[in-house]
């Protein structure tokens, strides 16, 4: 299994490099992501229960990129068995180790939001409790062509979005309002 658990004194400097990229106070609808020169994509959440959804967004980018996965639950709080690393070894087992233990929240120890990161900060996805929808922003200078392939074949874009604002149901305010925020 390549999947580590991380103290959060361990995490720190992570997280306080992701909190140069995402500002951790904010929630979903709004734009989290700080600066400019990101794309984005949207995806139905809890990202953790599409078993297949969730290993292939892992290996494309442990493949495109050369780099872990990170995995942080409850946001910035700093909460024991909250941050963990996939190196890509055996993504299929490291997943479903994880999915299983997301069933119950580790025992109710951890939370939202859950935000999911490449380990040069290269992409950050963001799931939050309040919306139906978690929000994928990968820097566009770093997009490597085999992992956009996978996030337009997986994830919605913004005219996706665009398609499923259209309409009045629930999931349509949903779009709409990440449209305002990221379109």
């Amino acid at each position: 299994m390549g999947i580590s658990k991380f103290g959060c004194a361990e995490f720190k400097f992570s997280l306080d490099k992701l909190e140069t990229v995402i500002d951790l106070s904010k929630d979903l609808p709004v734009n989290i992501f700080k600066g400019d020169g990101y794309l984005f994509w949207f995806f139905e959440r809890p990202i953790l229960c599409f078993f297949e959804v969730f290993s292939g967004l892992i290996s494309n980018s442990v493949a495109s990129f050369c780099s872990e996965v990170l995995i942080k639950f409850s946001g910035g709080k700093s909460l024991a068995n909250s941050c963990f690393s996939i190196d890509g070894t055996d993504v299929e087992k490291d997943v479903a180790w994880l999915s299983e233990r997301f069933e119950s929240f580790f025992g109710g120890t951890v939370g939202y939001p859950i935000v999911l990161f490449e380990g040069g900060y290269k992409w950050v996805a963001f799931e939050s409790a309040y919306e139906e929808f978690g929000v994928i922003a990968v820097k566009e200078s770093a997009l490597h062509p085999g992992f956009r392939s996978y996030l337009n074949s997986n994830f919605l874009s913004i005219e996706d979005l665009a398609m499923m604002a259209s309409g009045s149901s629930a999931e349509s305010k949903t779009a709409k309002h990440l449209i305002s925020s990221y379109g």
